[in-house]
């Protein structure tokens, strides 16, 4: 009888492992949803088929967890709108090859207003660099401007080049630097008018829309020139920010000193 009982665990748990890419988390609810109770998933531990990744989530043992499979686990298994945002997302695109990110970058996830990590998730080592800001603050919807972005073997939702640039205007001095914000514009050349006006139309923070267009004029992008400025709301009055620099003549914002030398 014990032999069928593993047998039978055996065969169950292989199906388990092949539903979803290799090395991926499996949360609690997605187990219970494939007919693993949390009593199970323990046999299944004691057996050494799966290792706790702590309450909630289990991995197949001997996996390194990838935080971007993390990340497609919370989205897929979770239905949290935990996105990769600013210069995360922008990495994840090839678009950050203009600046040094060092050994351990910042992780920048948008989360909107209601939803929280796991603390599986905050608890691992890649969440020690964790950057996390309240997405629906920031965009109205808070999943504006999201686009699904090929990995191996799986897809996750992340902040477009428009709406990552956005955000890192908003973080400006906070969480990042003008000069950083400054080199990452310099590579978006080629983004496309449209979905730039519909994330500064979806954009609540009238500081990043702003700093977003006194760089877009600085480098003279083509795509700026078909922006629809009139349709944006820019708010009124100056906005001061607390670096070194001067007020920008048409956007009414502080510009760093090193952005009147480009």
């Amino acid at each position: 009888m014990a032999m069928e009982i593993e047998s039978t665990g055996e065969s169950r748990i292989n199906r388990l492992l092949r539903q979803c890419p290799e090395g991926t988390p499996m949360t609690s609810p997605w187990l219970r949803e494939q007919g693993v109770t949390p009593q199970l998933a323990a046999v299944y531990g004691k057996s050494g088929w799966l290792t706790s990744l702590g309450r909630g989530a289990w991995i197949r043992t001997g996996r390194q967890l990838d935080w971007k499979l993390a990340v497609y686990a919370l989205q897929s298994q979770l239905n949290l709108q935990a996105c990769p945002a600013g210069t995360t997302a922008l990495e994840l695109q090839g678009r950050a090859h203009y600046i040094p990110l060092g050994k351990n970058p910042p992780l920048f996830l948008g989360i909107p207003s209601g939803q929280r990590l796991p603390d599986w998730f905050t608890r691992q080592p890649f969440a020690a660099s964790l950057s996390r800001f309240n997405s629906t603050g920031l965009f109205d919807p808070a999943c504006s401007s999201l686009i699904n972005l090929e990995q191996d073997g799986f897809a996750i939702r992340v902040s477009s080049p428009e709406r990552a640039m956005l955000e890192l205007c908003h973080m400006v001095p906070r969480k990042t630097d003008t000069e950083e914000v400054m080199l990452l514009m310099q590579g978006l050349t080629n983004l496309h008018p449209q979905r730039v006006q519909e994330a500064l139309m979806n954009c609540r923070s009238v500081k990043a829309k702003r700093l977003f267009l006194v760089l877009a004029e600085i480098f003279s992008y083509q795509w700026f020139e078909h922006l629809d400025l009139g349709e944006l709301d820019l708010g009124s009055g100056k906005r001061v920010l607390p670096v070194r620099g001067k007020m920008h003549a048409r956007f009414q914002i502080t510009v760093p000193e090193p952005w009147d030398e480009v």
